[in-house]
């Protein structure tokens, strides 16, 4: 079975996730951002992750595609029942603006696979200025206060549940909390409160999944 993501799309790392943790074989294969044609012919709508199975048929939507790695791996790999992910959704969502107008020209910078041509770089850059409603270069120059924003948002938030406090298992809180903290590793500049760090530390580690914190810009 196949696996087609984008490396900083923080749904499909929910399904990198469980892929990892549950020990399903499977093949990644990264889409360059531009690459339209697969995703149609695959699930007919222009977003990832795409989850190709054994016998051709191919499903999307991060949470149902986890759902189904969850019922493929390893049964011993408990994946835990969520109930306190709301504050972390919720500040998300309040950040969301200072959030994407520091990740989105750091996505490009970091050289990630998705834009391995100058066309999925310019597929990716045009969106997404329309989206921040500036340039990429007017994202980086405004990054002092994105960041306090941001700063402020993680200093407020609770002490997530450690997997080690539970078994070392994963929860489906996890896949809500763990991916936007994971790309916020991007951002020079941040710094964690230690809680928050060593969640991050522990799910990257439980889930084999990559901080960008050597990366950082």
């Amino acid at each position: 079975m196949r696996l087609y993501i984008y490396h900083h799309c923080p749904f499909c790392l929910r399904a990198v996730m469980v892929a990892n943790y549950k020990n399903v074989e499977h093949e990644t294969v990264f889409l360059l951002n531009d690459d339209e044609d697969t995703c149609y012919r695959l699930v007919n709508a222009k977003q990832v992750p795409i989850l190709e199975l054994a016998d051709g048929s191919a499903m999307a939507e991060s949470l149902d595609i986890a759902h189904k790695l969850d019922e493929l791996g390893d049964a011993q790999k408990i994946m835990r029942a969520g109930n306190g992910a709301d504050a972390f959704v919720q500040a998300f969502f309040r950040t969301a603006a200072d959030v994407y107008a520091l990740l989105y020209p750091r996505c490009l910078a970091l050289g990630l696979p998705e834009f391995m041509s100058d066309d999925a770089t310019h597929y990716f850059r045009v969106k997404k200025e329309i989206a921040l409603g500036k340039d990429f270069a007017q994202a980086m120059q405004d990054t002092p206060r994105h960041i306090a924003a941001v700063q402020a948002m993680l200093n407020a938030l609770p002490s997530p549940e450690l997997p080690a406090d539970h078994g070392n298992t994963l929860s489906w809180d996890d896949l809500l909390i763990f991916p936007t903290l994971r790309n916020l590793t991007m951002v020079d500049g941040l710094q964690f409160p230690p809680a928050i760090a060593a969640y991050m530390n522990a799910i990257s580690l439980l889930t084999d999944t990559q901080l960008y914190t050597d990366q950082a810009l």
